[in-house]
């Protein structure tokens, strides 16, 4: 079960509890969001304080504009009427002036938006605390899948193993599971009786069944009740299987993933921002305090503010392409990040119907009970720290439009 925990390894519980009040890192505890957060609503608030101000500016000027097309309208004098044209384009260009204002407003929230939320992910898609609840769950998948863990098995088991090696000279079916027996090498150490494997070890089991008398009245119950217990175990382990064949396109899908998001740090972080990306892991991702994640992501913040306006500045014909690109690279990265989070949680479910399927099995319904109650761990400590839904709607809605 290694691959599995790889899987489910990547997600971090998001462990912060300040909220930035302004960029004095005022903070205030709030345990439900994370500094990114907190920081993106701190910034939304000036951005809307700024674009509020800039409307009723606008609708001044307008009011102004509208008051000068009306004195040129009823105006008789031509030089009164150029002076006001001249005034109306002067204000013209101030009403154009304040939209660009708006928009440097919209930009520099957009994009510190992008940078911050991929931020967040530098922590999201790190090793973490999910791996240890998880692993004894899948640990106790594990020993269901081995009969070799039940009461009475691995005894009845050895007489078995003798009778297949006694008798495998005259019979082939026998010298053919005596060999692949011992290539598998031991069997108590949970080779999964599945394929092939299981239905040579069936065989076998009949032939021993059948070739015990009378006198083996109680070894032959026995032996009848073993090969109940290996056929529910067997088609345990190969209804698990099919759920898990999932976790490889999981598993993939999650290194694609941290490849694209390897890429935007660096064209985000080094090249557009100019920040090192080992001192932005010691400093955010590997930080513990919240106070100074706040502050740091505070800072980088400023920045890609600051590069928005130098960029308008020193490219005003197409400034805006480089950024939206970015803005547009993060979010489906985000949603990408999203929709697998949904996969695992589906994923994780259909451990439900596994559970469900074999809890009145006679020889399965107790361990069903334990996994059962360790699934609802796993299943909790997974959907407390990620809302597939309500990730993949924040991604989408996590830019203003102009």
């Amino acid at each position: 079960m290694k691959y599995i925990t790889k899987y489910l390894s990547f997600f971090l519980i998001i462990s912060s509890s300040c909220l930035a009040q302004n960029h004095s890192l005022t903070t205030t505890v709030n345990s439900n969001e994370t500094v990114t957060d907190q920081v993106l609503k701190e910034l939304n608030r000036e951005r809307a304080l700024l674009s509020q101000n800039l409307d009723f500016r606008i609708k001044e000027i307008d009011s102004k504009i509208n008051n000068l097309d009306e004195s040129i309208k009823n105006s008789r004098n031509a030089s009164d009427k150029v002076e006001k044209l001249l005034e109306r384009v002067k204000f013209l260009e101030e009403r154009q002036s304040e939209i660009d204002k708006n928009t440097i407003s919209v930009y520099k929230y957009n994009y510190s938006s992008a940078v911050l939320n991929l931020a967040s992910m530098e922590r999201e898609i790190k090793p973490l605390n999910l791996f240890n609840s998880s692993r004894e769950f899948y640990s106790t998948l594990d020993k269901v899948s081995n009969p070799m863990n039940y009461e009475g098995y691995q005894k009845w088991f050895g007489k078995f193993q003798g009778f297949v090696k006694e008798e495998q000279e005259d019979n082939a079916r026998l010298a053919a599971l005596n060999h692949i027996m011992n290539v598998t090498g031991d069997l108590t150490q949970g080779t999964p009786f599945v394929g092939m494997f299981a239905g040579s070890l069936f065989d076998g089991i009949g032939i021993f069944i059948n070739s015990l008398n009378r006198r083996d009245k109680e070894l032959k119950k026995q032996s009848i009740e073993m090969l109940k217990l290996t056929t529910s175990v067997s088609q345990f382990t190969h209804d698990k299987d099919l759920i898990e064949t999932e976790w490889d396109a999981i598993n993939k899908s999650l290194d694609e993933l941290r490849s694209i998001q390897d890429k935007a740090m660096k064209d985000n972080f080094v090249e557009m921002l100019g920040i090192d990306l080992k001192n932005f892991e010691r400093k955010f991702t590997n930080e513990t305090d919240a106070k100074k994640r706040t502050q740091y992501i505070l800072d980088i913040s400023k920045i890609a503010e600051n590069k928005i306006v130098e960029e308008r500045k020193t490219n005003p014909e197409n400034w805006k392409q480089n950024y939206h690109d970015q803005m547009l690279a993060v979010q489906n990265l985000k949603i990408r990040f999203g929709d697998i989070t949904f996969r695992i949680l589906e994923n994780l479910n259909k451990y439900e119907g596994l559970i469900k399927k074999y809890k009145k099995d006679t020889f399965l319904k107790e361990e069903m009970g334990e996994l059962e109650l360790k699934l609802d761990i796993v299943r909790n400590g997974f959907e407390s720290t990620f809302n597939p839904q309500e990730y993949i709607k924040a991604s989408n809605e996590m830019y203003i439009v102009e």
